[in-house]
């Protein structure tokens, strides 16, 4: 099992560092290449819908044939996208381009992720889904970091290729992933998972924290080069130290998580000092700042994000998590669309900050809203917790 784990460990590591490598610089590179804000919002938003559209279906496709086929061609078509970028330049040729990595990143983040959690052990879950994350967050710190460091010295093309040899390599890793057994398929059975109301809840939990993961891909690079002039590896250091506290609290709080078995808690208390603090980094003006502010968002982050990772492994059964999955990343993603495409729109109107000061008011006041219904209707908190613990105990409905 350990070297299955560090398998799934390397691969999600390595495909979010490429990943991140590449987009926490694609808007400063599309700005190089003469794009408007709108037009970067755009393509940036692009990339994560045409995400969504194919989550669900691949998400159905992993449980009804081979996982591990659809996360090799997913490696594949990111190496193609990365490919494309070293060719493609102006607004409209760069459309086909943002669908094409939009698909490859659905079969790595959706189906990866499901059949990781279809092999995992059953025990200690907040552990077992720290132990996958910390691959996003070092990839997430690193990756940045090295695109930094690389476009510091040398013209955008050479990132791109860089993160086609990368690519290259996550590809072949991918060969020696463990596959599930498929099932046979019926919508029915989803349906009938996704109408708990616990389900639904953590549904609507994902759309309002994925909104701040928009803003932040439109925005983020731009607001430290523009409005605090930071360098590109100085911007990459910024990445990187964010990326590496993250991973060093995620086992924490996966332990912590194994030992508080109250369902929920962990993603609205998360949610709200994301909040608070992607608000106050619209207002912050030095690098020093900038890097403290982000560490505490990401600190809610870290909570919020687990707790989704736990209560998917929790909420619905092993062999059909790829569907159900493939919807939650699906919400995932487009709220990631919205939140860009909003965003570059305040952007050109109102400028980089504004658009982390309104998100970060729009999850805050949801989380707080959230917190304060269940403390004064703790009827509420309790019909959740019956609704969660039916689904987690169920054999139709929980695991199996």
């Amino acid at each position: 099992m350990d070297k299955i784990r560090i398998t799934f460990l390397t691969t999600n590591f390595l495909f979010y560092f490429v990943h991140w490598m590449v987009l926490a610089y694609l808007p400063i590179v599309f700005k190089f290449y003469g794009l408007t804000d709108a037009q970067i919002g755009f393509i940036i938003g692009l990339y994560s819908i045409s995400s969504m559209t194919l989550m669900l279906p691949m998400g159905f496709f992993s449980d009804y044939f081979s996982p591990k086929k659809i996360v090799i061609a997913g490696a594949f078509l990111l190496a193609l996208y990365f490919l494309s970028l070293l060719f493609v330049r102006n607004f409209l040729g760069l459309i086909p381009v943002a669908l094409l990595g939009g698909i490859g990143s659905a079969a790595l983040a959706t189906v990866l992720y499901a059949l990781y959690l279809k092999i995992i052990e059953k025990g200690k879950r907040g552990k077992q889904v720290a132990f996958f994350q910390l691959g996003s967050y070092l990839g997430y710190g690193l990756g940045p970091l090295t695109g930094g460091l690389l476009l510091s010295a040398v013209q955008p093309p050479s990132l791109f290729k860089m993160a086609l040899i990368i690519s290259s390599v996550l590809m072949l890793i991918t060969f020696l992933l463990q596959d599930s057994t498929p099932i046979t398929f019926s919508f029915r059975e989803y349906r009938k998972d996704l109408r708990e109301p616990a389900t639904m809840f953590l549904i609507v939990g994902i759309f309002v924290m994925a909104t701040h993961f928009g803003v932040e891909q439109t925005s983020f690079s731009l607001l430290m080069k523009e409005d605090i002039k930071l360098t590109p590896g100085q911007i990459g250091l910024i990445f990187s130290g964010i990326g590496l506290w993250m991973a060093c609290l995620v086992p924490l709080a996966g332990y912590l998580r194994d030992r508080r078995q109250k369902i929920f808690t962990f993603l609205w208390v998360g949610l709200l000092i994301s909040g608070v603090f992607q608000f106050v980094t619209g207002l912050v003006s030095s690098p020093g700042a900038l890097l403290f502010v982000r560490i505490l968002h990401t600190t809610g982050d870290t909570l919020a994000i687990l707790e989704v990772g736990v209560l998917t492994a929790l909420f619905f059964p092993e062999h059909r998590l790829g569907g159900n999955s493939g919807l939650l990343f699906g919400v995932r993603t487009l709220a990631i669309f919205a939140g860009s495409f909003i965003a570059g729109l305040l952007n050109m109107k109102l400028g980089y900050g504004f658009s982390f000061m309104a998100n970060g008011v729009f999850v805050f006041i949801f989380a707080l809203s959230i917190l304060i219904f269940c403390k004064i209707r703790p009827i509420a908190t309790d019909f959740l917790q019956t609704s969660a613990s039916l689904q987690i105990s169920n054999p139709s409905g929980g695991r199996q």
